[in-house]
């Protein structure tokens, strides 16, 4: 089960997508997708101070979010984030606080974060991440 960053799910609304992100996109099935409430914000906020804000809307609407399951900031999620971001503050370790909520979003529901932006993520410890603008690893062949 994935937890889709907003940069995944703007990905595939663009007019020309990234083949590899909007594959993997069509090949999980809808219950496995899901997003945070966070990047729903987000997504809105782009939606409603772009030019063609009406038209990235409806991509998103018919492309995407109908596909998701939005998972809400509650008690596990708040928890696990004040952990996570307590722990980064002792490290020195600079989290934006958007993305502090989001590890913390996947990590409470068990969830696979796809993201471009690993090395936003890659110091949490225990969670898992794919970058689905990389082609997925596939059987390796034997050397030549």
């Amino acid at each position: 089960m994935y937890l889709l960053d907003t940069n995944i799910l703007s990905e595939i609304v663009k007019r020309h997508p990234d083949g590899n992100v909007v594959g993997r996109f069509d090949g999980a099935s809808d219950e496995n997708l899901f997003t945070s409430a966070i990047c729903l914000e987000e997504i809105h906020f782009g939606i409603n101070t772009s030019p063609d804000g009406e038209a990235v809307r409806q991509r998103m609407e018919g492309k995407v979010l109908h596909r998701m399951t939005v998972v809400a900031l509650d008690e596990e999620v708040a928890r696990v984030a004040g952990e996570l971001c307590g722990e980064w503050k002792l490290r020195g370790t600079p989290v934006s606080y958007r993305d502090g909520l989001i590890a913390a979003t996947a990590k409470a529901g068990g969830l696979i974060l796809v993201t471009r932006n690993v090395r936003h993520f890659d110091h949490v410890a225990g969670l898992q991440i794919e970058n689905w603008f990389e082609a997925p690893a596939g059987p390796s062949s034997p050397p030549n």
